[in-house]
């Protein structure tokens, strides 16, 4: 019977501990998403996703797609940013930890990180010195130490990601019948 009683508390601290890890996942995830929307990238991407769509429009046009068929296909916008940026979120990961990710949706969340964000021509001299103790901070340095690092991860995210929703939205257009000619 102590044996019995062992295995199930054994295993109630192991299930409890794996939500918990799960939980700051959670967190950490959500934050990152929160400071993707905050920073602009996922922004960025849904105007990527949109010229995608411009573009297949014009490159299917002499097929005559109607417009219902665009308006399902475009559904999948939500869904592929979602993965989009849990694939951003893997990258944060090697960068920066929770409190970091913390510190950045702070900064966003002033003034002069909107204005850096959005408009860096309406920066004051109040804002530059919000920014400069900012990027003096820790969080600042490891931004800018790993700059270079970021922008490869970020450029295979997004060759490996666009590649993956454009063929999946040809690979739809051709179950409806909708085919380009092959030269």
């Amino acid at each position: 019977m102590k044996k019995i009683y062992t295995f199930f508390f054994a295993l109630l601290v192991t299930t409890m501990s794996f939500s918990q890890e799960t939980v700051v996942v959670d967190e950490y995830s959500e934050d990152v998403k929160l400071c993707l929307k905050n920073n602009g990238t996922y922004n960025y991407y849904d105007g990527v996703v949109d010229q995608m769509f411009i573009h297949l429009k014009e490159q299917y046009k002499s097929l005559n797609v109607p417009d219902d068929v665009w308006e399902e296909l475009e559904q999948v916008k939500t869904g592929t940013l979602d993965e989009l940026s849990q694939m951003i979120v893997s990258a944060y990961r090697g960068h920066f930890n929770h409190q970091d990710v913390k510190n950045m949706n702070a900064l966003y969340g002033t003034t002069a990180g909107k204005k850096m964000i959005n408009s860096q021509t309406e920066l004051n001299e109040s804002d530059k010195v919000v920014l400069n103790e900012f990027y003096k901070s820790d969080t600042g340095q490891k931004i800018v130490g790993s700059q270079d690092s970021i922008n490869a991860s970020m450029m295979r995210i997004t060759e490996m990601w666009s590649a993956d929703l454009y063929k999946s939205v040809i690979d739809k257009l051709s179950e409806k019948g909708f085919n380009l000619p092959k030269y």
